[in-house]
């Protein structure tokens, strides 16, 4: 009789460990699947909010002519590209500002996932209650302003000006919270330069490409 019941005894602690290790596993599996997805949205919706704010308030008031100082020489081709450094200093601090701002309205909003979306399944994505997604903008925003060179036909080269601009968020769902590192790219002037590329132009930071420090705010 001790035997049967010994017996049963493990069978029933072996059930209940299977279903708490179930019931782990599938309480971790939730819980990757929502930060996954709440991170994804709100890349996707602070990068569209930084790039229109930045279009509407900082690219509309700027052409390549106002930051970008052209050394010609004596025959008319380009010698130096040169920025200029007080207007660009003034761009990116606007950008700053504005970007910021940007992020502080979307502190006030949330974000809401249908939790048929953590199933994976296509079929149950839209149903479900909806899950809120708390977003905490950090106060830590770098801005760069990037420059390229491009071919853009014979004889011909782009030279494009940008802004790359990297920021830290927090989301917040129930019981967790996460970090999510967010990077924009956003065209700030362009010009079509014809005939052959400057070898040189000013780089304030040694690197290919740099045209100002970013800022730190």
């Amino acid at each position: 009789m001790k035997k049967k019941n010994s017996g049963f005894i493990i069978i029933i602690t072996g059930l209940i460990l299977i279903i708490f290790s179930s019931i782990f596993y599938i309480d971790f599996k939730i819980k990757a699947s929502l930060i996954e997805i709440a991170k994804a949205k709100v890349q996707i919706s602070s990068a569209k909010i930084i790039n229109q704010v930045i279009n509407e308030k900082v690219v509309s008031q700027v052409e390549y002519k106002d930051i970008v100082n052209v050394h010609k020489d004596d025959k008319g081709r380009i010698a130096l590209i040169q920025p200029n450094t007080i207007i660009l200093n003034n761009i990116m601090t606007n950008a700053v500002i504005e970007v910021s701002k940007a992020l502080e309205d979307m502190e006030q909003k949330s974000i809401q996932i249908p939790l048929g979306q953590i199933t994976g399944s296509n079929m149950l994505a839209g149903y479900g209650p909806l899950m809120k997604i708390l977003i905490i903008p950090s106060a830590e925003i770098n801005v760069k302003v990037l420059n390229k060179f491009e071919q853009a036909g014979i004889n011909q080269t782009r030279h494009l000006i940008y802004f790359q601009i990297e920021n830290d968020l927090q989301i917040a769902v129930p019981f967790l919270q996460e970090k999510v590192e967010v990077m924009t790219t956003i065209p700030l002037a362009e010009t079509i330069v014809v005939g052959e590329v400057p070898e040189t132009y000013v780089d304030f930071q040694g690197n290919n490409g740099l045209l100002y420090p970013f800022i730190d705010r």
